[in-house]
């Protein structure tokens, strides 16, 4: 069977693996990610080479970075590079590389062989630290004329919100991500809503008491959630996907206490009918997955 490289740059970790067409992973490893530029292109070789030792058979390798990717270079906050060439510096490897936006890759991956199978249209949405999408429209990735399509996170659902670091008030991320999430709940804890704790609860425990029925904790989830919904309502009046798929650490942990009121909520504030909310299948593997089957023939 076909076989490529996945690779996927986190903020965290460098994660790689040899991907078959069907989506079974036949090679998996990971290293804390390095964090100079150099040391990061000589950890990506390394994985290449490592991969090819295993499987010398693998058609390529396509990297997933986060950040914005335009045929001539890499612009990453997370990263902290500028304009960085980084497909030119991968280019002597002796297998076709690839570099795309991690956002993109995990569309790809969930296409390929998870939540979006036999899908034309639709968006890979992770709700975490930030909030960013991949997006397929009628089977084809769009990346927009200048790499940036995917910045969901920084339009506007409500003009009076928090300063966001881009410089406008209210952008989806400052108002529905993980990183609001857990400002809420540093705000209610300080505003006494919770006597009886100690200190502060974490975002865990927050999840946790409002599965057990505390009506604050599942309060604070439902305004997170709400704002959520009015980006999600966006999207799906944009361009009518057939699905959103969520990842990200917020969208996992509290989807069985979110979901159902994403759905009304999302129902009534769009145009179309019919588009399914669902929780990714590959979950943190959907880049690797994705990365991989961009250097895989179609079929």
């Amino acid at each position: 069977m076909r076989c490529a490289i996945g690779v996927d740059l986190g903020g965290t970790n460098l994660r790689w693996s040899v991907v078959a067409q069907d989506g079974s992973r036949l090679y998996q490893d990971r290293v804390p990610r390095p964090h100079g530029p150099g040391d990061v292109v000589r950890a990506l070789r390394e994985a290449v080479a490592e991969c090819r030792q295993r499987h010398p058979d693998a058609l390529g390798a396509g990297i997933a970075v986060p950040g914005v990717v335009t045929e001539r270079a890499v612009t990453s906050t997370n990263l902290g590079w500028q304009e960085f060439p980084l497909q030119d510096l991968l280019a002597d490897l002796p297998v076709p590389v690839r570099v795309m936006n991690d956002m993109a890759a995990g569309a790809l991956g969930e296409l390929h062989c998870g939540r979006a199978r036999g899908m034309r249209s639709v968006i890979f949405l992770t709700v975490s630290t930030g909030i960013g999408a991949g997006i397929i429209l009628n089977g084809e990735l769009y990346r927009g004329a200048g790499g940036h399509a995917g910045e969901v996170g920084h339009t506007v659902v409500d003009l009076n919100g928090l300063l966001c670091g881009c410089g406008r008030r209210g952008c989806w991320e400052m108002m529905a991500s993980g990183t609001a999430h857990r400002r809420r709940v540093r705000e209610a804890y300080a505003s006494g809503t919770w006597p009886n704790l100690e200190q502060e609860p974490t975002m865990e425990d927050v999840t946790q008491r409002a599965r057990e029925g505390d009506k604050a904790a599942r309060a604070l989830l439902l305004r997170t959630a709400r704002y959520l919904a009015i980006g999600v309502a966006n999207l799906a009046n944009l361009y009518d996907p057939e699905a959103v798929i969520f990842t990200g650490g917020f969208a996992r942990a509290n989807w069985d206490l979110i979901s159902d009121y994403l759905r009304t909520e999302v129902s009534e504030q769009s145009l179309g009918q019919g588009m399914q909310l669902l929780l990714t299948e590959l979950g943190d593997d959907a880049g690797l997955v994705g990365a991989a089957a961009m250097m895989l023939p179609a079929g």
